[in-house]
């Protein structure tokens, strides 16, 4: 059995797992009984990965990049997005121990962990020479539950600092350790998941979810990398050396693709440029499932398709607007405000500042829904409005937020009396509209992200066929571009951003290159919204260069407490387990300035 198909099972398994159903455990089957092959060390070793899909997919998505700067899920003028106090409160540094996020986002990765640790202790317990493998055999698995279980770890300190360290199933309830504790025993995880982890096969080597020693290094440079935010320690130089590594082919062979679209599309499971990524395939389990918080309700009729895709998409989350109700862009009426404004950061001749069209044979254009939902080319493809007073008619895509189904001049005057008698407030302009994350944006209002591809009916199998990339090559560039920006490298910072921008533009035309003189924190951090939006990493990157609670953001106040840049453990994780301590700022038994 092909290992991609054993993690694709996995892959599918675990999300139907989801379904809250009881596990059944069966005293005759053992470890030694059950593993006869390398298909069934696979087989366990997969059902972490499992786990990993969903961490990735959902939770770091949601806290890095609602919490952020360049998307948001307003709670819309039609009634649409209102969750209680979980996502505004994300939204506006004001967590709590009661929101649903600190709770889960504490759970899943210690799940995580302890996935992890139980697969290690089976694997010990195996006679590898007795199935016919070898003791690299066995290294090459336990890292791969090595530098898993790291990355659970990194991905629960960059949210909560200390974690408790566990090494063994068989460990009662721990107090947290320091995060400096965390930190090294993340670190030992990485390095020690180095040593036995295989290189990538060849340049163009499938893409099969699992890791490779050039996972484990990037993986290890991104914590260095961010270290200085974790323990208050710069380690740009250690993050350096591991980026140039990789880039130079030490840990295996990877290159830069030199279109765009390579790295998303329905065959990038072939790419040279993914590192680490999530596989997809039609017949065991799809990716994008978490990308439908993103698109309007009747989205499936613009794009031609319903074998697969759900035609009840949740129309909730979108970009940050640029513009202000009255079309005028934020740089230039609030140009104190350096963050946010994503879909104008896009340079105009950017090839994915476009709207998204599937063009038939696995070939498309754009990456963003803005505008009227529409396609010459099919005029049966239209997208209607679902829910205001267009009701029916073709949808457009705003980059503003504006309730422009309350401005009287486009009601009747029984729509006035209707909504005066639901105690709506009506405006006479657009001048007079406010623009915010509450009751402000209309069904239309905010730019879509679509990320990956998605095909029209005649080829419908190919829908999240593509894998998800979690690490791919252009982050080690940008990593180390901004390690040569912080040592006063500029030119040589701006050389490597433009080995990857130049594919963005028509015959690698950049209008607006990276320059020695243009190249500043705000530049660097544009470059990081640009190429990596909604891959579930701007939270930490806004913390590296502390913006996350300093800096404002369309309808986002600093709260200049940085203590926003831990989240709150919740409310029942603290009830479980009587030893862990809150997170200062957030009151009860908060840690201690020796425990944090």
């Amino acid at each position: 059995m092909k290992i991609k198909n054993i993690l694709l099972s996995a892959l599918m398994v675990g999300t139907l797992a989801s379904c809250d159903l009881d596990e059944q455990y069966y005293s005759e089957t053992t470890v030694d009984n059950f593993v006869e092959t390398e298909d069934n060390i696979n087989q366990m070793i997969t059902r972490v990965f499992a786990h990993w899909r969903y961490v990735v997919c959902s939770y770091m998505v949601t806290v890095n990049e609602q919490s952020a700067d360049c998307f948001v899920w307003p709670a819309r003028s039609t009634g649409d997005g209102w969750d209680g106090s979980d996502r505004p409160n994300m939204r506006n540094h004001t967590m709590t121990e009661m929101d649903g996020w600190a709770d889960t986002g504490w759970k899943e990765p210690l799940q995580g962990v302890a996935r992890c640790i139980d697969v290690m202790e089976k694997l010990e317990a195996i006679n590898y020479s007795s199935i016919g493998l070898t003791d690299e055999d066995k290294a090459a698995h336990m890292g791969q539950m090595q530098a898993l279980m790291g990355f659970f770890y990194m991905v629960g300190m960059d949210w909560y600092g200390g974690l408790p360290i566990y090494s063994s199933t068989k460990d009662p309830l721990l107090p947290r350790s320091t995060v400096k504790e965390t930190f090294d025993f993340t670190e030992k995880l990485f390095k020690d998941a180095l040593e036995g982890l295989p290189v990538r096969e060849g340049l163009n080597s499938q893409v099969d979810g699992y890791l490779t020693k050039g996972a484990a290094a990037m993986l290890l440079a991104r914590l260095y990398f961010n270290a200085n935010s974790y323990i208050g320690v710069e380690m740009f130089d250690q993050a350096a050396q591991l980026c140039q590594e990789v880039i130079d082919g030490k840990y295996g062979p990877y290159q830069l693709e030199n279109d765009w679209q390579a790295v998303f599309n329905f065959d990038n499971n072939y790419s040279s440029e993914i590192i680490w990524g999530v596989p997809g395939d039609w017949n065991y389990v799809k990716n994008n499932w978490f990308m439908n918080d993103y698109y309007p309700y009747n989205v499936y009729k613009y794009l031609g398709i319903t074998t697969g895709f759900s035609t009840w998409c949740y129309n909730g989350l979108c970009l940050t607007p640029s513009r202000d109700p009255q079309d005028r862009l934020y740089k230039e009426t609030n140009p104190e405000i350096k963050l946010g404004s994503p879909y104008e950061k896009f340079d105009d001749g950017d090839l994915r500042k476009k709207l998204y069209r599937y063009k038939g044979n696995g070939e498309y254009e754009g990456m963003f829904l803005i505008g009227e939902l529409s396609d010459p080319e099919h005029p049966e493809r239209v997208c209607d409005y679902y829910r205001t007073f267009r009701q029916g008619q073709p949808e457009v895509i705003y980059d503003h937020f504006a309730p422009l189904s309350r401005l009287r001049s486009n009601l009747t005057t029984d729509e006035i009396t209707q909504l005066e008698n639901q105690g709506k407030t009506l405006y006479n302009s657009t001048a007079e509209m406010p623009s915010t994350f509450y009751d402000c944006a209309d069904e239309g209002d905010g730019v879509r992200l679509v990320k990956y591809p998605i095909p029209d009916q005649a080829e419908y199998k190919l829908y999240g066929s593509q894998a998800m990339p979690h690490l791919r090559l252009t982050e080690t560039y940008y990593m180390l571009a901004e390690c040569k920006l912080r040592k006063g490298d500029t030119q040589g910072a701006a050389d490597l951003i433009n080995a990857v921008r130049k594919r963005n533009f028509e015959g690698g035309a950049d209008p607006n290159p990276a320059t020695s003189s243009n190249l500043d924190k705000y530049r660097m951090l544009d470059e990081w919204l640009i190429e990596f939006i909604g891959e579930g990493r701007r939270r930490t990157d806004l913390i590296r260069w502390g913006a996350f609670h300093t800096e404002p953001w369309w309808d986002h106040t600093p709260t200049n407490d940085k203590n926003v840049c831990r989240m709150p453990l919740g409310d029942s994780v603290l009830g479980s387990n009587n030893y862990l301590k809150q997170n200062p700022g957030y009151g009860g038994d908060e840690l201690s300035a020796d425990e944090i």
